[in-house]
This record gives C-alpha cells, structure tokens and sequence, in this order.
C-alpha cells in the first residue's frame, strides 16, 4: 500500500470518528431536551393536578326540591383543564344538555371558577369557589353557598 493510500484511509477513519462522535453528541443533545420536556410536563402537573382531561362519575345537585343525584352514564360530562382555562359539555340520555367554561384560579384548597360563556344563563360571569380534593384519579369538587350544599361532584381523569 503507499503511502498516499494510508494517508487517505486515516483521513476516512478520522472523518468517520469525528462524525460518530458528532452523532453521539446529537443523540446525547437529544436525550437531554427529551428528558427536560418530560420533566417540565411532570412539574406542571405536579404543581397543578388538575391539569387533563375528566370524565364525570356522579354528583348531587341542591334544587328547589332538595337533593337531586344523578351518575353516568345516564348523565355524561367531559371537562378539559389546561393551565388557567376550563370547558365542559354535558349531554344526558345521548343529548346535549349544556356547555361551558372560562378562567379559573387554583389554591391549596379551592378550585375557583370565572364562567366567562355557556348556555346556563344564571352562571355567566360568576365565581365560584370549589373545594376540591384529588385522590389518585378521582377528583372531588363542592361547592357551599351561605354554608349550603350546592353541587358535589366526582370526576375521573381520562387523560393528563
């Protein structure tokens, strides 16, 4: 072999080498960012864990009457939390029944609603403060009003 042909052959070998090593720096870059998203997306449920999306169990209801129960799947609801907005649909018997949502805060221990739109008229533009509890994943809301027991509700996380 000549020289010049070892020479060529090293130069292959070093342009292999150093390309290996920029595709490890890559994949290794690439862990890293993937590794960060996941953490990140963990912190934020962590520091909110009713971020997702839950599908309604059953609750009780203060009428004029007094209470009222109802459960699915006579009664079905889905609520999607993101960070700061809520929506629900609500359909009863396979019909859409109602629709809404807005902003909301979040304490410790009150999940508080702004219904900013819907079609529930007597809801539009209040506030109102839920206490609420998640135990695994199951999330418990109540509402009290004048110390009154309006709405209590348990709904079942679907999705994060």
């Amino acid at each position: 072999m000549k020289l010049s042909q070892v020479n060529t052959a090293i130069k292959y070998v070093i342009i292999i080498l150093i390309m290996n090593n920029k595709i490890m720096r890559l994949k290794i870059m690439f862990k890293l960012v993937t590794c960060s998203i996941f953490v990140l997306n963990i912190s934020i449920v962590s520091a909110n864990p009713l971020i997702g999306t839950w599908q309604y169990v059953k609750g009780q209801y203060a009428t004029e009457n007094g209470l009222v129960e109802a459960q699915a799947p006579q009664l079905t609801s889905t609520k999607i939390v993101s960070d700061g907005h809520f929506n629900y649909i609500t359909q009863q018997g396979g019909k859409f029944l109602y629709a809404g949502g807005g902003t909301y805060t979040l304490d410790k221990d009150h999940f508080i609603e702004h219904v900013k739109y819907g079609n529930v008229a007597s809801i539009l533009g209040k506030t109102m403060a839920f206490t609420y509890k998640v135990e695994g994943d199951l999330w418990h809301h109540t509402l009290h009003e004048d110390g009154k027991l309006v709405e209590k509700e348990i709904w079942k996380r679907v999705a994060p």
